[in-house]
């Protein structure tokens, strides 16, 4: 007798058949597109030694140019080849709000189509290192020459600082029809933009004029005053019932006269305390000790 085993697909005439696949995934193509390439479309370039990427003086020049020594960049000479651009230069130097100056601070390589193979090249004129009120002061319409003189009673750490980048014009120049030009301009603050810097185009009147800008010559003239331990103990006794003073009470405990308001604005400078300069040199403006981390 034969024992038969029960194959329950026998009736099928085979085994169970396998399931056919809704779809089969393809490979991507790897051909490469025409018109994509890893390169960056803008590069910054910066000095070597931190400094202005370029000096701009030279014997070409046939209008003024000059250097500016400014705190606020260490002590270090800044370039600068138009007095609307010197003047910039020292209206920020006075602002408490201010922590770094950097004149031609890098070059912005643009790669473009066309040119003759060759990049578009932009050099910022400024480049700040600011408290972000400053920056919302210039978003909200403020004139940079009344920004500057706004005081505050704490330095931020460096942490919470913004960076800002300036470009200064006269009332007219000559490119403002220039459309390649202007059109660089737009993609350079989209650049910006995403690095998330603040791009800010000054023009003279609009920015860069006021009878602060005498005021601001002033300063700027004697703000490299030397100041020693005695000055320090000086502003700390002047400042001991509180944080706030007055611009007369700190002038009369730095010495009184022209020699006590020199060290105050050099106190100012460097950021130990900080002068309110909205209304000039009035004796009853407010100075504020400055609490926070320092450079």
């Amino acid at each position: 007798m034969t024992k038969m085993m029960f194959d329950p697909f026998r009736i099928f005439g085979a085994a169970e058949p396998e399931p056919e696949p809704i779809y089969i995934d393809e490979p991507h193509p790897t051909a490469p597109r025409p018109n994509f390439r890893q390169d960056p479309v803008a590069a910054l370039v910066w000095a070597e030694d931190g400094g202005p990427i370029r000096t701009i003086i030279d014997g070409a020049k046939t209008r003024p140019t000059g250097f500016l020594p400014v705190i606020k960049s260490g002590f270090r000479a800044m370039p600068w080849d138009s007095q609307l651009e010197e003047r910039a230069m020292q209206l920020a130097d006075i602002s408490s709000r201010v922590h770094y100056v950097l004149a031609q601070p890098h070059r912005m390589e643009i790669k473009v189509r066309g040119n003759l193979g060759a990049d578009l090249i932009y050099f910022p004129d400024l480049m700040l290192r600011t408290d972000p009120s400053f920056v919302e002061d210039l978003k909200s319409g403020a004139r940079f020459v009344d920004a500057v003189t706004v005081p505050t009673s704490e330095r931020l750490p460096e942490r919470e600082w913004e960076t800002v980048i300036i470009e200064i014009k006269a009332d007219v120049d000559s490119r403002d029809d220039d459309e390649p030009y202007r059109d660089k301009l737009k993609f350079v603050r989209e650049v910006y933009s995403r690095k998330g810097f603040h791009y800010f185009e000054l023009r003279a009147s609009a920015h860069l004029t006021s009878s602060f800008v005498r005021t601001a010559r002033l300063m700027d003239w004697r703000k490299n005053v030397v100041i020693d331990e005695f000055d320090l103990q000086a502003c700390r006794t002047a400042f001991r019932n509180g944080p706030v003073s007055t611009r007369g009470d700190l002038e009369r405990a730095l010495g009184g006269g022209v020699y006590g308001r020199v060290k105050l604005h050099g106190l100012h400078y460097r950021q130990i305390v900080s002068v309110d300069l909205q209304n000039g040199f009035d004796p009853a403006a407010t100075v504020y000790l400055i609490k926070g981390e320092r450079a």
